[in-house]
Parts: structure tokens; sequence; C-alpha cells
């Protein structure tokens, strides 16, 4: 799928956004970031995969404080205890690591199999992958 979206997995308490466009726009990010937000289910999650998979943004290093500004900004009671980014280049990891020192808490890595680690659901491998349906090509 060539898209960027979000779901909810409230019975868990788990979401995913995805990137997976060619490129990501700040426009992207924002719309993302608030539909995710508005989301009358957003305050069931507490745990959140964030996939950044084989898109290059097409905006710049320095837009990203404005970037995080908006995505600390909350639109309604957040719950999240673990956020991780999943991201799978070079590019999309210096930019991510750029993006997570300006937040709170976020982790990232470049492989599914950490990112399970990291996020220390109560599911097993093979059901994560089943849930998220992502076929990464870190796989």
């Amino acid at each position: 799928m060539d898209s960027n979206y979000y779901i909810m997995f409230p019975e868990i308490h788990f979401a995913v956004v995805k990137f997976h466009t060619p490129t990501i726009t700040i426009e992207d990010a924002q719309r993302i970031n608030h539909e995710y937000k508005s989301d009358r289910r957003y305050s069931e999650i507490e745990y959140l995969l964030v996939i950044v998979e084989n898109c290059i943004p097409s905006f710049d290093a320095k837009d990203l404080s404005q970037l995080s500004e908006l995505y600390n900004t909350p639109l309604q009671s957040n719950n999240h205890k673990k956020v991780v980014w999943l991201v799978t280049s070079p590019l999309l990891t210096a930019f991510t690591h750029l993006f997570v020192s300006l937040t709170d808490g976020n982790l990232y890595c470049s492989t599914l199999e950490q990112a399970f680690k990291l996020l220390d659901l109560k599911l097993t491998f093979k059901e994560f992958k089943l849930l998220i349906n992502v076929h990464l090509t870190t796989d």
C-alpha cells in the first residue's frame, strides 16, 4: 500500500502510524498527526509504533522543531507509555534521531524485531506481524 495512515487496536491499547509514500511532506505528517490525535480511541492507546518506510522527507531538518511542537501537543488525553519509530534507511534514521531528540520518551530502531522488543506488547512476534500486516524490506 502506497499511502500514509494509522490504525488503532484499542482492545490491546496499541496503534500503528505508517508513512509509506515515495516522499513525505510536512503536510502529510501534520495531517496524520491531527487525524490520529483526534480519533475518539486515542486516549485508549498506550503503545504506538510509527513506521517510516522507504520515503524521503521533502522538508529540511530545520522543520523538525515545528513538527515536534505539533507532535508534543496533545489534542486530548495522551496515555502513551511507549512510542517506537521504525525507520528503514540511513536518511530516515538521521531525521528520526533529530526528531526523537525533540520529543519526550520516544525510541527508534531499524528492524521489526527490535520494534517488537522495545514495545514489549503482550503478543507473540507472529501475532505482532499479523496485526500490523507489514512487510518491510528490513525483515
